[in-house]
């Protein structure tokens, strides 16, 4: 009987464990070896849980506005850390998006710096610190000056996509 109860107990035990593990997800999609920067309007602002994300229209290359998702920490880590409220964004604010895209090409990107175009600051990115969190890239992070923000929101400068070191050993 000690046996049989013993059983069942582990048994609860790994199953009650088991549900958290699978709910997690990797963020192996998003290609960390280059750094992508948009500019776009908000659609939607979603500071709820697991993420933080932000819906954002953008005009392609051809003029065509694309939906984007950036997607971001937990909202209680982002308020911990860097202050964010349901409030740190707008609908209808036009925002610059540094971030890793998607591998597969879906309008996916894991952001890893936020700024508001309006004033060219930055959106405190929570973790503590300011600098690249390896679990978020492996791409060198320049921090932008507010006129240079504004000239990119602007469509006056382009920035081009940055490069980690094994995607320039890929070129």
């Amino acid at each position: 009987m000690k046996r049989v109860m013993l059983f069942l107990g582990l048994t609860a035990g790994l199953l009650l464990i088991s549900g958290s593990v699978f709910a997690h997800h990797s963020n192996a999609l998003s290609d960390k070896d280059r750094l992508t920067t948009m500019t776009g309007t908000v659609t939607k602002f979603a500071f709820a849980n697991p993420h933080v994300s932000i819906s954002y229209d953008v005009k392609d290359a051809r003029g065509n506005v694309v939906n984007w998702y950036a997607f971001g920490g937990s909202p209680v880590a982002l308020h911990r850390e860097g202050g964010w409220t349901n409030k740190t964004f707008q609908v209808g604010e036009q925002i610059l998006v540094r971030g890793h895209v998607n591998r597969d090409g879906k309008p996916l990107v894991l952001f890893v710096r936020l700024y508001h175009c309006s004033g060219g600051e930055m959106v405190n990115p929570g973790r503590g610190k300011i600098e690249g969190d390896e679990y978020l890239t492996r791409v060198k992070l320049e921090e932008l000056a507010p006129n240079r923000v504004q000239a990119v929101c602007t469509g006056k400068e382009r920035m081009p996509d940055v490069l980690g070191e094994l995607a320039k050993d890929k070129k």
